[in-house]
């Protein structure tokens, strides 16, 4: 073991959250409803796209270490196509702003892409998330901001918005086989699935000169294409969960997260988030599926799931540490939740437009 990891998973038991121990996986896990004795699944066509979803992975932890031990070996037993990281990437405060060259990131006249020219400084902060994904060799991992990757108040040092701004820019310069950034949103077309990517960080707030509008007309936009292919939505923050985040919810919140999945018009077939650190399949009453996979270096341990936002009903969810596996066919979609040992934890099949119902992994 790492003495980082180490070091970095005592330092979490200290505080609220964190792992319960450096030696193995907590393992608690709530079932409900069809979840607690789900049938054989369907059958699909054999997957065109094969997807990691993975969040919260930005930390040196023994939990990150077991993660990507269990990744490489789930990549090995069958190869990802496409990998999504869902924010969180790189703990605690994101890019380093105070490196010479640079406070010269600018966006283009978009809002969105990186003006041209700009040569990005070598920032060592990367390497925490980049360099245990290494596995993935050319495999490309998409990735979207979470709160901590712009952070800048409390421990961050401070700067306001125009620091927050900053630290966007340097993310989506940073680039590499395990970092590919477009944007801060931007859409991936894969066989017959396209992945809407966003700046949930305009949720809760604007910032930085960013709006939410922007990620509406995005949204919109990209859902125009959904009636010829499967559309899902990778973000940081997830419109409904039973995690401690809930608590986030409040009715502004909620109007500017509807305001998102309104911008869809129905033909989102599933977010996609992190921003929780566990393993969480809820369906909101407009009979949306959401996914958070944020159990890849930071856990909750203590959490039970009492409860949920949004009016979502819970399926499943589990503090054990691990990651998610999409799988999209043309007639419909797989999706599992895999441990830190690449077993599977949770399943569930969507065939055609109908949501993804519980389903056994065998």
């Amino acid at each position: 073991m790492r003495a980082s990891g180490l070091a970095a998973c005592l330092a979490l038991l200290a505080g609220a959250s964190g792992c319960c121990s450096c030696a193995a996986s907590p393992s608690f896990t709530v079932r409900n409803g069809a979840a607690l004795a789900p049938p054989a699944a369907p059958a699909l066509p054999p997957p065109a796209v094969r997807a990691l979803h993975l969040g919260d992975f930005g930390e040196a932890s023994c939990q990150q270490e077991a993660v990507a031990g269990a990744l490489s070996a789930a990549h090995r037993r069958a190869p990802f196509d496409v990998g999504f990281a869902a924010g969180d990437l790189v703990y605690e405060c994101g890019p380093d702003p105070s490196l010479p060259g640079a406070e010269a990131c600018r966006f283009a006249a978009d809002g969105n892409t990186v003006a041209p020219g700009f040569v990005p400084p070598a920032d060592p902060s990367f390497s925490v998330h980049d360099g245990p994904l290494a596995f993935l060799g050319a495999t490309p991992l998409y990735v979207a901001l979470g709160n901590h990757d712009v952070a800048s108040g409390g421990g961050c040092g401070g700067g306001g918005e125009a620091v927050a701004r900053t630290k966007a820019c340097l993310n989506v310069a940073h680039a590499g086989p395990q970092w590919v950034m477009p944007g801060r949103h931007y859409a991936v077309d894969r066989g017959p699935a396209r992945f809407i990517v966003l700046d949930t960080n305009l949720v809760p707030r604007d910032y930085g000169g960013f709006t939410l509008d922007d990620e509406v007309a995005f949204v919109a936009a990209q859902a125009a294409g959904c009636d010829a292919r499967l559309c899902f939505v990778i973000g940081h923050h997830p419109p409904a969960t039973a995690g401690g985040h809930r608590d986030d919810a409040t009715a502004e919140y909620l109007a500017r997260m509807q305001r998102l999945l309104d911008a869809g018009a129905g033909r989102i077939r599933a977010w996609l988030v992190g921003h929780d650190h566990d393993l969480q399949h809820l369906r909101t009453p407009a009979g949306l599926d959401v996914l958070v996979s944020g159990a890849g270096s930071r856990g909750r341990w203590r959490e039970r799931f009492e409860a949920t936002s949004a009016g979502a009903s819970l399926l499943f969810a589990s503090v054990a540490w691990g990651y998610g596996v999409l799988e999209v066919s043309a007639e419909g979609w797989r999706y599992r939740f895999e441990d830190d040992r690449a077993a599977p934890l949770y399943c569930c099949t969507a065939v055609g437009a109908g949501p993804c119902e519980p389903t056994s992994c065998r």
